[in-house]
């Protein structure tokens, strides 16, 4: 009885050993797939828990397309690396890459070596570079000068629509004349004289010389005495 307690003490402690061990050499990181604008920048990053344990090595690797190993990467002018330590058990790496380009497509991730010729890597992050992209300051400097171009043609055609719409077309109507107060009298029209009988002598001589005109005034019988 005392020996099986003994043995699953021995395991228990085995487990916790073999726990720590793996907890103290191991490295954390996201698995991801990134897409990155050509002339754009990159950055990842990766922790490493390592217990304060010293001896360990390893860094940033990376695998082109069309490759099938891993390879270190080494700081230029445009890739930067650098660490530091979040707690005494562990430590980020950090990788920054400027001025992406077509040929830095591929896969990342972090490579530690340890003391007792192990190996840990983190979970592999897959970039994908595409297409450049017009900045967005100079692409807002675009729109902001073509608003201001649309505004300047658009103010005089608004102009010219609040003139015709303020203009009268009609010019204002004469007064009216106000009309004069006359008698009864004299807006009654004289009457055409009736003339029932005219008495006329012509002298018989002198009437192929001066034939006398017809006189205006109606006249229904007439009596001519002509001398001979």
């Amino acid at each position: 009885m005392k020996r099986a307690y003994r043995c699953s003490l021995t395991f228990l402690a085995l487990l916790c050993i073999l726990k720590v061990c793996e907890l103290c050499s191991s490295v954390r990181a996201s698995r991801a797939t990134k897409f990155v604008a050509e002339g754009g920048s990159l950055q990842l990053s990766c922790e490493v828990q390592h217990c304060g344990l010293p001896g360990w090595t390893g860094g940033w690797t990376f695998q082109e397309s069309d490759r099938t190993r891993f390879t270190f990467l080494t700081p230029s002018e445009r890739i930067e690396m650098s660490s530091y330590s979040s707690t005494a058990n562990s430590t980020h790496l950090l990788l920054h890459i400027h001025n992406i380009n077509q040929s830095d497509a591929g896969a990342y991730k972090c490579l530690i070596s340890w003391p007792q010729n192990l190996t840990s890597s983190g979970h592999v992050t897959f970039v994908n570079v595409t297409a450049a992209t017009v900045d967005s300051s100079v692409r807002s400097l675009s729109h902001r000068v073509l608003l201001c171009f649309g505004a300047l043609m658009c103010f005089p055609v608004v102009l010219g629509f609040v003139w015709c719409l303020t203009r009268d077309p009609h010019p204002p109507l004469p007064p009216v004349p106000p009309h004069p107060r006359t008698s009864y009298a004299s807006r009654v029209k004289p009457k055409k004289e009736l003339v029932y009988a005219e008495v006329a002598l012509n002298d018989s001589r002198r009437l192929n010389d001066h034939p006398k005109q017809a006189s205006e005034p109606t006249v229904y019988s007439s009596v001519h005495f002509n001398r001979t």
